[in-house]
């Protein structure tokens, strides 16, 4: 069971990182006003307006200024400017003794899965599958959503959501540990040091930009090794730029199809924006009979 981090409550002091690719500055400094508005104190990374190629800096910049803030007791949480790609080349140059050290909330998606799974690993530390900097706080997220996201960081539990009969894919009852990410990054870390998978878990996932006959290979490929058979449930989000959703659903029912454990989709997580903070490592239950997904436990460690 990976430790949790302490919670992020308001007031707090956040850390904004760029670890992957670059960011368009006036963005992100409009998204962290709109984070300072709800009480948080807001540091910018020195790298967030720097560009090398697709990268925000190279690499040994990104995984040194990464590494001086997860060093740093002054950050009560991380939170990223964007995704893109780049993390995957710093994997093996973090602090993970300062991670496990120190477990504070670390929240994105997208590229950050390559993240979530190597302090999963590295660290045993639960992490955050959720909004960042570039979109969803820039734009900002629904009432619903962002209340959800805090009451999560301040360790309110039970927590629902509702979903409806129309998402169902397959239906069935499961309770275990919620784990997942962007399936592409699960995907290429396969076989790696940073290879994290919950046997028994409740796996959620989605991408963007990726054919439906690329997910297909992507969820083949993760068929192929064995570690399908043990999951409990599976909770798929925004496949934005996969498909028709005519396509899309007709390849989902024919590859869970066979599998007797609840499947549903369209959940309101990924590159669609206005992100469902997800918590990796956390206790939930996944029922089709109640169309809910209850988080079960404190995401955050208390008292």
């Amino acid at each position: 069971m990976l430790r949790k981090p302490r919670p992020l409550t308001r007031p707090s002091h956040i850390a904004v990182l760029a670890a992957s690719s670059p960011s368009e500055l006036p963005r992100i400094e409009h998204a962290a006003e709109n984070l300072r508005a709800r009480g948080l104190r807001v540091t910018l990374a020195p790298n967030i307006a720097v560009r090398d190629r697709y990268l925000a800096s190279g690499d040994d910049e990104r995984a040194g200024v990464l590494n001086e803030f997860l060093r740093s007791p002054e950050f009560d949480g991380f939170f990223f400017a964007r995704g893109g790609y780049g993390l995957h080349r710093i994997l093996d140059r973090v602090d993970y003794d300062a991670v496990a050290a120190n477990p504070r909330p670390v929240i994105g998606f997208s590229d950050l899965t390559a993240l979530h799974q190597a302090i999963a690993v590295r660290a045993g530390v639960a992490t955050f599958h959720g909004p960042m900097m570039n979109t969803d706080w820039h734009d900002g997220l629904s009432p619903d959503r962002e209340a959800w996201f805090w009451s999560m960081l301040a360790g309110d539990a039970p927590l629902t959501w509702s979903f409806g009969a129309d998402q169902v894919l397959n239906p069935g009852d499961a309770e275990g540990v919620l784990f997942g990410g962007c399936v592409s990054l699960t995907n290429d870390l396969t076989g790696t040091p940073y290879d994290f998978w919950i046997d028994d878990g409740i796996w959620f996932w989605e991408d963007v930009d990726e054919p439906v006959y690329r997910i297909d290979r992507m969820l083949t490929h993760l068929r192929l090794t064995g570690r399908l058979k043990k999951i409990r449930g599976v909770i798929i989000g925004s496949l934005r730029g996969c498909g028709s959703d005519a396509e899309i659903t007709v390849f989902l029912r024919e590859f869970f199809g066979s599998m007797s454990i609840p499947v549903v989709r369209h959940f309101p997580f990924g590159h669609d924006g206005d992100n469902l903070l997800m918590p990796i490592g956390v206790r939930a239950r996944l029922s089709t009979n109640d169309n809910v997904l209850a988080i079960t436990e404190p995401a955050v460690a208390l008292g």
